[in-house]
């Protein structure tokens, strides 16, 4: 990567030459100011585009600018948009999930909790049962507290919650739809022109590929402009990982000799270490050269064309999807859909070019869902075990309970700790499969980091809704005693109200707190202060001391999962216990603010990305959670009163009637999102703009991309005559896209290379 960085800065040879020396990812000691130029090029915040990238103001490990201007915690979220649309949705998406929560607390939740406070649940047993209830926190702010007739106003407060939110749901869509049609607009970029194609026969050839898709599509002529092949690449994957391995024994063989000191004879001499480097380099130019030959096609390809709207033609023609394609494959009759040699095509527009995971291209889409349902089977299996933990330290609190004497304070605090501990319990099973769901998600091998992202968001926000909220729920009301009501196990000591508003403190606490004290980030700290003070003395190489400056990158996966989960708890046992309302917005306000925080003080700047996973996870949990809400005013009525509302029976409908009914489409209809305008310059007026493109993310086409793209570039500045100032790009509309040049270069990996192996490491 740095040749290409310091062509394109215009870095003359013997400066090269120069950085080059003076620049090397596992040189020890490390550099502290390349290390504090990689902290300023990873950082969120704005660079100024009108800045001239020279070698002084470029980090030579990225070849991002380090010039660059904090945003002040106070700026909008719009702001953020410099780096896609993803993490101003997610922030907008912190927003929305307060105001539906304050629209609860607003209407419902004050009257409710005034009620509930006023009950005389335990004064009112006459039974043996008065000696297991309590007037504590717990049960005094709680719907069991209230043991007269069923409230009429209750009811009609938590319907007009319900009908307020879900208008609330339908205007954030089309906030967000909008929010992407502006984007998608204002920002031309080669995903704009491109197509993504699965489903190809292996046996296909290029020419074939080029000839059936520049034929008429829906009647309509077009102009293919590139197709990117996309190879089965592991195994050169792989043996780039292991140069990268042995080019890190190396600089410590060398380190070693330059002390004086004897090398293990656990680790290879420097010549052989240097020889096998070599080979590993010849191996990797000769596997480019032939990538044809050597790598079998993974029946993926990405096609541009000259006009959007002729990418959007070409979909438009292909409607199989993929599951109607697994049908196929399974030998379900289907209707006849566009096929190339015999094979249904999955089509759609292409993402964006760093957005593709190309080493995890390859996989059928039978083993896709194959694999899907295996790691399915494998969260459901961790949260089986979850749930013996947690009943066994119910069958203890149901045990003291049992023998628990009146007025004991001893068995009280005892049953309270262990209702504590199983708060705490839940938090660590949470945090376990957590990092167990992301291990799935990785086996999947999921096509694109949008559809990776998303696949652990979905796991992730369900099972440990199911383990915090649902297992809870079973423990309590499921396996009890037989001869304690539903109501009982409720209210008793140790019960689902102490249990469930427990889990509502802890959720208020340590989602932001566990954020704000990062232990990675504090041991990166360490680190940097341990480069700085050992100095020429440092063991660190210049890679480790980049990692250690470079903030944390924020996770959208898991952050969507943990709110969402929060969402579906808070809303589940709102009419029970509105008291939890309460601390779940307050927990919101303070992730919201700390998640700004970190974002602008301490993170470094991820991958752009767009609004893909924000849909996706209105469409999957937003009417998950008003169903829920639903559910629990039903559910909480009919055991607390033994009835329920018609009000409550006219929610329950309506929320499963918006839960089943396509919802985004009626949306649309209600309300007007706009036109999504097709682009309207062509792919030959704007492919010098695209600083990302797919040949160039291609891993086994990448060098030679980057190295006819800088051509090119180079080129249309020395050509450019003084009539086409405005518009020097016109002398390039006939270039041959398709056709690569041949580079030996083997870049210094960058972080997002890095990244990217370690994804593909199975």
């Amino acid at each position: 990567m740095l040749n290409q960085v310091l062509q394109v800065i215009g870095v003359t040879q013997n400066e090269e030459q120069q950085l080059e020396a003076l620049y090397n990812d596992f040189q020890r000691p490390p550099k502290i100011d390349i290390a504090l130029m990689h902290a300023a090029a990873t950082k969120f915040a704005k660079t100024d585009p009108n800045i001239d990238l020279d070698k002084t103001n470029v980090c030579p490990c990225c070849g991002l600018p380090t010039v660059i201007e904090e945003l002040p915690l106070c700026s909008s979220r719009n702001e953020f948009s410099f780096n896609g649309s993803g993490i101003a949705l997610y922030f907008d998406f912190l927003v929305f999930s307060g105001v539906i929560i304050f629209q609860y607390i607003a209407i419902s939740c004050g009257y409710n909790i005034y009620i509930n406070m006023y009950g005389q649940r335990c004064d009112n047993l006459l039974d043996n049962r008065s000696e297991k209830c309590q007037n504590d926190f717990f049960n005094q702010y709680s719907l069991t507290n209230d043991d007269g007739q069923l409230d009429n106003i209750r009811s009609l407060l938590n319907f007009i919650s319900l009908v307020c939110i879900l208008f609330t749901t339908l205007f954030y869509r089309r906030h967000i739809n909008k929010i992407a049609m502006e984007l998608d607009d204002a920002a031309i970029l080669a995903s704009d022109y491109s197509i993504f194609v699965e489903n190809i026969p292996r046996d296909a050839k290029e020419n074939e590929l080029n000839q059936f898709f520049t034929q008429l599509f829906q009647n309509e002529t077009v102009e293919l402009r590139k197709l990117c092949i996309a190879y089965e690449i592991q195994p050169y994957l792989k043996l780039n990982k292991q140069k990268q391995l042995k080019e890190s024994v190396l600089t410590k063989v060398l380190e070693l000799e330059a002390e004086g000191k004897a090398i293990p004879k656990s680790i290879p001499s420097r010549i052989e270490l240097e020889s096998e480097i070599d080979k590993i380099s010849k191996e990797l130019d000769y596997m480019e050269d032939h990538k044809e030959n050597i790598f079998d096609f993974s029946g993926v390809c990405v096609i541009s064309y000259n006009y959007e709207k002729q990418a959007d033609n070409v979909c438009k023609t292909f409607k199989s999807t993929k599951f109607q394609i697994l049908l196929e494959q399974l030998g379900f009759e289907q209707k006849h859909y566009q096929k190339f040699k015999n094979n249904s095509l999955f089509v759609k527009k292409a993402p964006e070019p760093g957005d593709i995971i190309w080493g995890n291209l390859g996989i059928t889409i039978k083993e896709q869902y194959k694999r899907t349902l295996v790691t399915n089977g494998m969260t459901l299996f961790l949260l089986i075990l979850g749930f013996g933990c947690l009943f066994g330290l119910s069958y203890i609190q149901t045990i003291i309970n049992k023998y628990t004497e009146e007025g004991s304070l001893i068995d009280s605090i005892i049953v309270n700790v262990i209702g504590i501990a199983s708060s705490i319990l839940i938090s660590i099973i949470n945090s376990v499969l957590a990092k167990m769901i992301i291990k799935f998600a990785e086996l999947e091998q999921q096509a694109t980091r949008t559809d990776y992202n998303v696949s652990v968001a979905y796991k992730m926000g369900v099972a440990q809704f199911l383990n915090t909220a649902i297992l809870t729920l079973i423990i309590n009301l499921v396996i009890k005693d037989k001869s304690v009501t539903l109501n009982q196990a409720i209210w008793q000591i140790g019960g689902l109200n102490s249990d469930i508003m427990l889990i509502f403190i802890t959720n208020s606490i340590v989602p932001w707190f566990t954020l704000l004290f990062d232990v990675n980030y504090f041991y990166k700290l360490y680190v940097r202060n341990k480069i700085i003070k050992q100095g020429i003395n440092c063991k660190y190489t210049q890679n480790e001391a980049n990692q250690a400056f470079e903030g944390p990158t924020i996770d959208l996966s898991q952050k969507y999962a943990q709110l969402s989960k929060t969402l579906m708890l808070a809303f589940l046992y709102a009419a029970l216990l509105p008291l939890g309302i309460c601390f779940t917005f307050g927990s919101i306000v303070c992730i919201y603010w700390t998640e700004k925080y970190l974002l602008l003080r301490r993170d470094s700047k991820p991958a752009p990305t767009g609004s893909a996973m924000a849909e996706a996870m209105i469409d999957f949990y937003i009417e998950l959670i008003l169903l829920l809400f639903s559910l629990g005013c039903t559910l909480w009525e009919w055991i607390n009163y033994d009835e329920i509302h018609i009000l409550t029976w006219i929610q329950l409908g309506l929320s499963t009637l918006h839960y089943l009914i396509p919802i985004q489409s009626i949306c649309g209809c209600i309300v007007d999102l706009g036109i999504d305008n097709a682009t309207v310059e062509s792919y030959d007026e704007k492919f010098l703009t695209f600083y990302d493109d797919y040949d160039r993310r291609n891993p086994v086409t990448a060098d030679a991309a980057k190295e006819k793209w800088i051509k090119i570039q180079s080129e249309t500045i020395q050509t450019a005559q003084p009539s086409a100032k405005h518009n020097p790009l016109k002398s390039y509309h006939q270039i041959n896209h398709i056709s690569a040049g041949n580079s030996k270069v083997h870049p210094i990996q960058s972080r997002d290379s890095r990244d990217e192996l370690q994804q593909l490491q199975i």
